[in-house]
């Protein structure tokens, strides 16, 4: 039963009981309507801020698989954002829990494990998986450092979500997280489905650029000098396009 339900059912069983008076009834109903819209309102906030969260951490992911650091303080600058932002989103995941708490009319504790999948009651014995949190998840132990978890989230989700927007996404962030820890044959394998998986992929740019990256750390300049002219042939209005343009020259010099 839901919370508002059974405060109906209690304010219909004081009025038949006697127990309290119209006025106190109908005061009773709109302090339940406040609280309610009250509800409403805060849960919309918090999509929002989760929303946003997710829009930065993201942004600052694809900033730090663009960008080579010079120093390490730059790398670890980032790290500390990233932090930062994963304990914002746990923060309002933690807070959405509770207001989902008082919609049902109890008030939940935070809840330490994460539940991405949600339990079938149609007896054909099947769990069905929430694909937003699937990525969410893995995106977020990727941006924490925690690559291998991060990497079995997002193979779970390529393999139950093969035609989602955020597929090719899943795909290209498994490639940066073997390149993050310098395996850089896997890494180009991965980001090499990429390119023959998703062609149109957002993350085409981004793929092509780390494939010459991985193959110049692997030592195969032919190859690496190949991806990088291909980033800058194919496009050219791209960051990637500059980057792999300087990788090309400085290969001259």
């Amino acid at each position: 039963m839901s919370s508002r339900a059974g405060i109906a059912a209690l304010i219909v069983l004081l009025a038949v009981t006697g127990c309290t008076s119209t006025r106190q009834l109908e005061e009773m109903q709109l302090q339940v309507n406040v609280i309610e819209q009250q509800n409403r309102a805060i849960e919309e906030k918090l999509i929002s801020l989760d929303s946003l969260g997710h829009s930065l951490l993201e942004a600052l992911q694809v900033f730090k698989a663009r960008t080579e650091f010079a120093d390490e303080a730059g790398d670890t600058r980032l790290d500390e954002i990233s932090a930062k932002l994963n304990d914002v989103l746990d923060r309002i995941e933690r807070l959405q829990q509770s207001v989902a708490g008082l919609q049902q009319g109890l008030i939940k504790a935070p809840v330490e494990s994460d539940q991405d999948s949600v339990s079938d009651t149609s007896g054909t014995g099947f769990t069905y998986v929430d694909a937003k949190k699937l990525f969410d998840r893995a995106f977020k132990d990727m941006a924490s450092g925690d690559y291998s978890l991060a990497i079995l989230g997002f193979n779970e989700y390529v393999k139950t979500f093969p035609e989602t927007d955020l597929t090719d996404d899943a795909q290209f962030w498994i490639g940066e997280c073997y390149y993050r820890q310098k395996d850089f044959t896997v890494a180009a394998a991965e980001y090499g489905k990429v390119e023959k998986n998703y062609p149109d992929s957002d993350k085409m740019p981004s793929a092509l650029y780390k494939l010459g990256r991985c193959y110049g750390e692997l030592g195969e300049t032919a190859k690496a000098k190949k991806y990088f002219e291909e980033t800058a042939a194919k496009f050219p209005d791209t960051q990637e396009a500059e980057l792999a343009t300087e990788k090309l020259r400085n290969s001259e010099e």
